[in-house]
């Protein structure tokens, strides 16, 4: 289900070959649960893709990363040189679009939120009443 989502309005965003992998293989590893991780960078470009423990109650129609995985990732992100972007979690059993629970979720309007299902990844920036799309670009996107 498609939530609030206007046309694009950002300047593309790149993804490394190595994070758009890392994603898929945390996909295909959660069956139908949701994966879901972080993204770290610099402006523009996603580098790396982290995989965190999904610890939502309902794993199977929601996600929420292991606080340990956050704070560590916020840490890291102080030391640099790369930056805490965003997350990334997948829909195994639906479209590459935000849903109503994602938007409930969101609690920095400053991060990117990469969706993912077995045959796309989607890029998304919240927006007050909803989320607006990003370019994404990358080796096999």
């Amino acid at each position: 289900m498609e939530l609030g989502c206007k046309a694009d309005q950002s300047s593309p965003v790149r993804i490394s070959a190595a994070a758009a992998a890392a994603i898929r293989a945390a996909v295909r590893q959660s069956g139908h649960n949701e994966a879901c991780g972080l993204l770290f960078g610099l402006p523009g470009d996603i580098r790396e893709a982290t995989v965190a423990a999904n610890v939502a109650a309902e794993p199977q129609r929601r996600f929420e990363i292991d606080p340990a995985h956050l704070f560590d990732a916020h840490r890291r992100s102080r030391a640099g040189p790369l930056a805490l972007l965003g997350c990334w979690h997948s829909h195994p059993d639906g479209q590459a679009v935000p849903s109503r629970h994602d938007r409930a979720g969101v609690a920095d309007m400053d991060w990117l939120w990469l969706i993912a299902t077995a045959q796309a990844m989607t890029l998304w920036r919240p927006a007050p009443d909803g989320f607006d799309p990003v370019a994404l670009n990358g080796p096999g996107l």
